[in-house]
């Protein structure tokens, strides 16, 4: 493997490594801003594709209407993808600038986009179990979000110039929370809303 291909192998396993350093790597590459805005649409599109197979594994139950919501359209998961990836930059950049960092708008941007990319390697292999070994799916699952959080924690920590990763992660699960009540309360109100 030569070229682009080698150079992002290079930057995952660095990042799986030393996610600090990593991260470093990833920023000293000057990515401009343009193909930042654009890596994460195509992330989002690209893990839309990788969900739907998943999806199409584990149907969601007739009493889940966010799941139903979900598989009945693959453009509607990409946008939803999208949308979600896209408030993640700014929760990064703004909670990580109130706590006292010093991070960029633009370099927030490239690390939820790096992050992204990482996480579809782990999402590739999850599907991969999900087909092949069933029984593992779920641990395969928890291996992911644990690698989330210790991938995210560490890359904030460096974008924004904490010390503490362990401190950084008490902040990503405290804003996780308020924004799961935030969106748990809007899908309540929308879902039960009466139609005219």
């Amino acid at each position: 493997m030569t070229g682009l291909g080698a150079r992002l192998v290079d930057l995952a396993v660095m990042s799986f490594r030393d996610p600090r350093a990593g991260f470093r790597a990833v920023q000293a590459e000057a990515i401009p801003l343009a193909a930042r805005s654009g890596g994460l649409l195509l992330v989002a599109v690209l893990s839309t594709l990788l969900i739907q197979p998943s999806l199409a594994l584990m149907p969601p139950q007739p009493d889940d209407p966010v799941g139903q919501l979900l598989m009945s359209s693959p453009l509607r998961l990409a946008v939803l993808q999208w949308l979600v990836l896209a408030v993640s930059v700014v929760l990064v950049h703004r909670v990580g600038r109130a706590a006292g960092g010093q991070g960029s708008f633009e370099d927030a941007l490239l690390l939820v986009v790096w992050l992204q990319v990482l996480m579809l390697g782990l999402q590739l292999g999850q599907l991969a179990i999900q087909l092949l070994l069933p029984p593992f799916a779920g641990l395969a699952g928890l291996a992911s979000l644990v690698a989330l959080l210790w991938l995210s924690s560490n890359f904030i920590a460096e974008l924004h110039g904490f010390s503490s990763a362990a401190r950084v992660l008490a902040g990503i699960l405290l804003t996780a929370f308020c924004m799961a009540f935030i969106v748990a309360l809007g899908l309540a109100i929308l879902l039960n809303a009466p139609e005219y």
